[in-house]
């Protein structure tokens, strides 16, 4: 199991790093870029629980803070994934998995990474970071986490039950 599950994530993960930074950055959209990255760690954890959503998050955001594109301090992403890898995971019992829960679930991490990643940028001493657009950013954050977990979670949880039937309960 370790081996196809192992897989799994990691493509489900260069999938979404791929797709975030050549395609979701570039929309234009108003507010946050819609974070794909963030959902797919998310989803993982609710299929597999908190060891590997911390192992997931965490190997997400070093790719994530190692991206050509990304700026500011190597850790940080990885740090945070990290965290709502482990929280998300162990939020939902396996049994018990209520759609509206996990998109809620995931609405909330986005918002929630937002205000983690700029807290974290001040402390650090970021010049980027805009206090005043944390409004706008909560929102459109959690907007868009909200309807990429609706494409997303059932998708995963589809392929977690196809490839490591063992790991769904």
């Amino acid at each position: 199991m370790w081996g196809r599950q192992t897989v799994l994530c990691t493509i489900l993960i260069v999938v979404a790093l791929v797709t975030q930074q050549s395609f979701l950055s570039r929309l234009g959209l108003p507010g946050a870029t819609p974070d794909l990255l963030l959902v797919t760690v998310i989803t993982l954890a609710f299929a597999y629980g908190p060891l590997t959503g911390a192992v997931v998050g965490f190997g997400a955001g070093m790719a994530l803070d190692f991206a050509p594109s990304t700026a500011g301090p190597i850790g940080v992403a990885a740090l945070i994934f990290m965290v709502m890898g482990v929280i998300s995971g162990a939020a939902v019992d396996p049994r018990d998995r209520n759609p509206p829960v996990l998109i809620g679930i995931i609405a909330l991490s986005c918002a929630a990474f937002v205000i983690a990643f700029a807290a974290i940028g001040s402390i650090l001493g970021d010049v980027r970071i805009d206090w005043q657009q944390a409004p706008t950013l909560l929102l459109t954050a959690t907007l868009y986490g909200a309807l990429l977990g609706l494409a997303v979670v059932p998708v995963v949880l589809i392929l977690v039950g196809k490839i490591t039937p063992e790991a769904v309960p």
